[in-house]
């Protein structure tokens, strides 16, 4: 009789096991990813073993796979607002202690501020190198009367952006607009073609 109790105790499955007090996550790593989700995560605890949801916030992830001690649950992170959500784990002991799990939007890119313009007079002819000052000028383009100048391209701080003059028209003071993608902006004073 006792060798059927052992045989009947011995074909348990490890992961049928429960942890006694429920299951408690002590980690996530990574602790933080985009707003789109999509991202690989991994949980790390006690008693994890036979979870049957992992909500972010409100929001269940995807179970990919789950160690059979129970330590570690891999998953797929949902989507979800910017901001940090609990994250838990329920199995059928119950559900987790939460931990925090922050998601991170894509930061908006600033517009591009212009200063000056260096030098700010040349020949209506043109092909007169400048260097034009401000802030977000990397990836810029630059018009000047609204025909578009040639950039050289700027610093990697983006104070800086260096092209040439086109060909002006007629002699006289003329805008000159430096746009990137995130918006546009003018040179005080523009440009004098002479």
């Amino acid at each position: 009789m006792s060798t059927n109790v052992t045989s009947s105790d011995q074909s348990r499955s490890v992961a049928q096991l429960s942890f006694p007090l429920g299951p408690l996550l002590l980690a996530v790593l990574p602790n933080s990813g985009p707003v789109a989700g999509g991202n690989t995560v991994q949980l790390l605890g006690l008693g994890l073993s036979g979870a049957t949801s992992v909500l972010f916030g409100a929001t269940p992830a995807t179970i990919v796979s789950q160690d059979v001690l129970g330590l570690t649950l891999t998953l797929v992170a949902p989507a979800h607002a910017a901001g940090a959500v609990p994250v838990t784990v329920t199995t059928s002991s119950g559900t987790s202690n939460s931990v925090s799990y922050t998601y991170v939007g894509t930061p908006t890119p600033a517009p591009p501020t212009a200063t000056s313009i260096i030098p700010a007079s040349g020949p209506v002819a043109g092909a007169t190198p400048f260097v034009i000052t401000g802030t977000n000028l990397n990836g810029a383009t630059v018009t000047v009367n609204g025909v578009p100048a040639t950039v050289l391209g700027s610093d990697p701080t983006g104070i800086l952006l260096f092209g040439i003059i086109p060909a002006g028209s007629t002699a006289g003071n003329v805008p000159v607009v430096v746009t990137t993608a995130a918006g546009a902006a003018t040179v005080p004073g523009g440009y004098t073609y002479i």
